[in-house]
């Protein structure tokens, strides 16, 4: 090994390894046990760590089996070349099987040379359009880092932010081949998810990216000096013509529990997409309100309730959060098996969660909310069935739907006074924008 693929390495191990991201990915829970960094995703998850000393392997196997088991999600643990081998026999013995071995591959940024000229007709350039072809291709591609459909559940804002980006090799508008690459924060890395072809040139393009300083120094003041991948060995060459050293080797050992494990995460983030427009049309639809006439309120069905909110005027009020806490514990109450619960707004993105799987111990924080000073608010299941309407303007909050209403009702009277409306007709109240 060169020098310069020691120093890599070092630098893999020290940053990269056992980290703990400041801000988790969408629906994730991160939790520390000894040495090991456990990640639950809900659909699977992963187990992550520095060189481990010897000792009790079997019985730290063992307690991480028992931990996952618990929540029907199988493991994907990496076992790399230099680690000690009683990690991988002891894996082996506790039933885990390994996948296809990988190269580990690293490049300081600006080592990797200029790319040659691109022939007539093809340019690299971030995604635009052709999605579900990268998709295709990305899934047909050979195992490598990370997938890019995890890279895009981590949270769907990130392609058009500052941490994650997705590169393509076009020619005439058509997808020819991609690289997905995701900034590292905390560290001096970017780290390449996977390639979908022997590209030299994107790995140049991915480089360029991570370098650019789209993140405040304030909030993110490393930017990145080297990149990070996985590869088999038919793509092997590609790196190294980028100026990538092999470091190592890699290999992911899985293990399944018993009993189904779910489908999806518990939260997912969602921008402008046939998900979030579907759901979007038919709650305008079902409640006659657009951008346009949300000032005026939604049309109230018989099942509902108005409360006056004029006494919250910052979002870290305490009257508001115990508000947030009665509405979310009754949105909890009231889910159904299988249940999506949305949270919208107008020109923003929004989320999705499984209300039995966020918000309570050992599960990913409630990824939604009742109210806001600034903005109008939606919550409502994907049945439309029940859910809130914050309303901003009104200094109001709505809650319809008659499991949700029958277990916050007496709780936020309360709390708040007086119902403004019921069914929208008013209660007696001094003023009301209702009917």
């Amino acid at each position: 090994m060169t020098g310069v693929a020691e120093k890599l390495l070092a630098a893999y191990e020290s940053q990269l390894r056992g980290l703990v991201p400041r801000d988790l990915p969408w629906g994730t829970v991160v939790e520390r046990d000894g040495p090991l960094v456990r990640t639950h995703y809900g659909t699977h998850g992963t187990v992550d760590h520095a060189a481990l000393a010897r000792g009790d392997l079997a019985g730290l196997i063992r307690r991480q089996q028992e931990v996952f088991a618990a929540r029907r999600e199988p493991i994907e643990w990496k076992v790399h070349s230099h680690d000690a081998p009683p990690l991988a026999e002891s894996l082996r013995a506790a039933g885990f099987v390994p996948g296809p071995e990988r190269a580990l591959l690293a490049a300081d940024i600006d080592g990797i040379p200029s790319p040659e000229a691109l022939r007539p007709g093809i340019r690299i350039q971030p995604l635009d359009g052709e999605e579900e072809r990268l998709r295709r291709m990305a899934a047909a591609a050979p195992e490598q880092r990370r997938p890019l459909a995890e890279l895009e559940a981590d949270g769907t804002a990130r392609r058009a932010e500052s941490e994650m980006k997705i590169l393509a090799m076009v020619h005439d508008g058509r997808i020819l081949d991609a690289l997905w690459v995701e900034r590292v924060d905390g560290t001096d890395f970017a780290a390449i998810g996977g390639i979908t072809g022997p590209r030299p040139e994107l790995f140049h393009a991915a480089g360029a990216w991570a370098e650019r300083h789209y993140i405040p120094p304030a909030l993110s003041p490393r930017t990145p000096r080297h990149l990070v991948a996985e590869a088999p060995d038919a793509l092997v060459p590609a790196h190294v013509a980028a100026g990538f050293h092999e470091i190592a080797r890699v290999s992911t050992y899985r293990w399944v529990p018993a009993g189904e494990p779910a489908r999806e995460r518990p939260a997912k983030q969602l921008l402008s997409g046939p998900e979030h427009d579907e759901i979007w049309k038919r709650f305008e639809t079902r409640f006659d309100v657009t951008y346009e006439t949300a000032d005026r309120g939604i049309a109230e069905p018989p099942a509902s309730a108005t409360w006056h909110l004029d006494a919250v005027e910052r979002q870290n009020d305490l009257l508001l959060a115990e508000v947030e806490a009665i509405v979310a514990r009754g949105l909890r109450a009231g889910a159904r098996p299988g249940d999506r619960l949305y949270r919208l707004k107008w020109c923003v993105s929004g989320s999705r969660i499984d209300p039995a799987r966020v918000g309570g111990p050992g599960q990913p924080h409630w990824a939604s909310y009742t109210y806001l000073v600034d903005e109008h608010v939606i919550q409502v299941t994907e049945d439309l069935r029940m859910g809130t309407f914050g309303n901003w303007r009104e200094s109001s909050l709505r809650v319809f739907g008659d499991e949700l209403l029958a277990r916050v009702d007496e709780d936020l009277t309360d709390l708040l006074g007086t119902v403004l409306r019921r069914g929208g007709r008013p209660v007696g109240n001094v003023w009301s924008f209702g009917p």
